[in-house]
C-alpha cells in the first residue's frame, strides 16, 4: 500500500483517518488502505500522551533550575493549532534555551536521568537528551551558527508565553520557524520535510494572519526573507488560496532569483540531488540567503565549525560529565506572556 505508507510517513495517516471516519468510509478504500492508517493514528495518539505528560516534566525541570526555555516545532505547533493535538505526529521534543544556558540545561535534565548525546555536525546548535523512549533536542542556536546575520534566540525567548502546557514562542516568532528552518534542514521539498510541516504553516496563517506582522521583521533581520519566501511559495503552490501567496509576496527577493527558486522547487531538484549535499548547498541554501554577503558569511561560519567539531563536542562532553552542577539560582528571564 504504497499510498498508506506514504500518508504516514508524512505525518498526515492521522488526520486521514479522522477525515474518513468523519465523513463516512469511501467505498474505493480497501480495508487495508484503512486499517494501516487507522493502526498509525493509534500510534501517533499514544506517542502524543506520552509527550504531554513529558512537556509538563520538561517545564519542571527547567523552570526549577531557572531556566528560560520555549518548546519549538511539533510539539509545539500541535498544541495551538489543531482541535485534535493527538492528530499530529511530532517525532521528538525540541527545546531553545540561550546559549550561555546550554549547560546548565544539559545537566538539569541529566539530573532528571536524560543521557546526553553530541554529534560532531550539530553541536555547535543543538544536542540530544534521551531518556527511555523520551528523546528531546536541545537548541541554542536556531540552525548552526552564521546562517542568520544576528543571533534571534533572544527574539524568540522574549516573546515566550505560558500556553498552560508548556512554554512557547509567540505566533509570529513560531512563523518565523516555519518558515526558515525547513530550507536549510530538510531542503524543503524531499521526503524529510514532511507534508505536516505545511500544514502547520497553513493553519496558522488560518488561525493567526496577524502574525505575518512580525515574521517578516524577523525573517528580514536574520537576512532569510528568501527563505521565508521559498517555503510559502511552496505551500502555494501544493495548496492554492491557503494565504501563502500573500505572505509570499511581501517577502519575494529579485526577480531572476526568484524565477530560479521556483524552479528548482517545481522540478523538486532537492530530492533528484539528495545524494549530492554540496550541489543542494551551492544551488539552494546559499541562495536561501538574501544577499551574498550573507551567503558568504554562511559558507565561512560552515568552515569553521565544521574544522572545530570534533574539538567543541569533546569539551562539551568533558564540560558535562565534569562540572558538578550547582544549585539553582534564577538568572533573570524575559518578561513571560501568557495565553489567552
Amino acid at each position: 500500500m504504497p499510498f498508506a505508507h506514504f500518508l504516514c510517513e508524512q505525518g498526515l495517516a492521522p488526520l486521514w483517518d479522522e477525515q474518513l471516519e468523519r465523513h463516512g468510509q469511501r467505498p474505493r478504500l480497501s480495508e487495508e488502505f484503512r486499517a494501516a492508517i487507522h493502526h498509525n493514528r493509534l500510534q501517533v495518539t499514544g506517542a502524543y500522551l506520552l509527550h504531554r505528560h513529558n512537556l509538563a516534566k520538561i517545564k519542571e525541570i527547567l523552570e526549577a533550575a531557572g531556566i528560560a526555555h520555549v518548546v519549538t516545532k511539533g510539539s509545539h505547533t500541535r498544541e495551538l493549532y489543531y482541535d485534535t493535538p493527538a492528530l499530529r505526529p511530532a517525532l521528538d521534543i525540541d527545546i531553545m534555551v540561550k546559549p550561555e544556558d546550554r549547560l546548565e540545561a544539559i545537566r538539569a535534565f541529566q539530573a532528571g536521568g536524560f543521557s546526553f548525546h553530541g554529534l560532531p555536525e550539530t553541536i555547535s546548535h543543538e544536542c540530544g537528551l534521551i531518556k527511555g523512549n523520551t528523546c528531546i533536542d536541545l537548541h541554542w542556536d536556531i540552525m548552526r551558527p552564521g546562517r542568520t546575520r544576528e543571533p534571534m534566540v533572544d527574539a524568540l525567548l522574549n516573546s515566550r508565553v505560558d500556553y498552560g502546557s508548556h512554554w512557547g514562542p509567540g505566533h509570529g516568532e513560531t512563523l518565523f520557524l516555519m518558515l526558515v528552518h525547513p530550507v536549510f534542514t530538510k531542503y524543503s521539498t524531499t521526503p524529510y520535510a514532511r507534508l505536516v510541516r505545511l500544514v502547520d504553516l497553513a493553519q496558522l496563517l488560518h488561525r493567526h494572519p496577524g502574525s505575518v506582522e512580525r515574521a517578516v521583521p524577523l525573517l528580514r533581520a536574520a537576512g532569510l526573507a528568501t527563505a521565508g519566501w521559498i517555503t510559502s511559495t511552496w505551500l502555494e503552490l501544493l495548496a492554492p488560496g491557503s494565504g501563502a501567496g500573500v505572505l509570499a509576496g511581501s517577502l519575494a527577493p529579485g526577480r531572476l532569483r526568484r524565477s530560479y527558486l521556483r524552479h528548482w522547487l517545481t522540478h523538486n531538484l532537492s530530492t533528484r540531488l539528495l545524494g549530492k549535499p554540496l550541489l543542494i548547498q551551492l544551488g539552494f541554501t546559499l541562495p536561501a540567503h538574501d544577499t551574498l554577503r550573507d551567503a558568504a558569511r554562511a559558507a565561512l561560519q560552515a568552515r569553521r565549525h565544521g574544522q572545530a567539531a570534533v574539538t567543541t563536542l569533546a569539551a562539551t562532553q568533558t564540560q558535562v560529565l565534569s562540572s558538578p552542577r550547582p544549585s539553582p539560582q534564577p538568572s533573570p528571564q524575559p518578561s513571560p506572556r501568557t495565553a489567552p
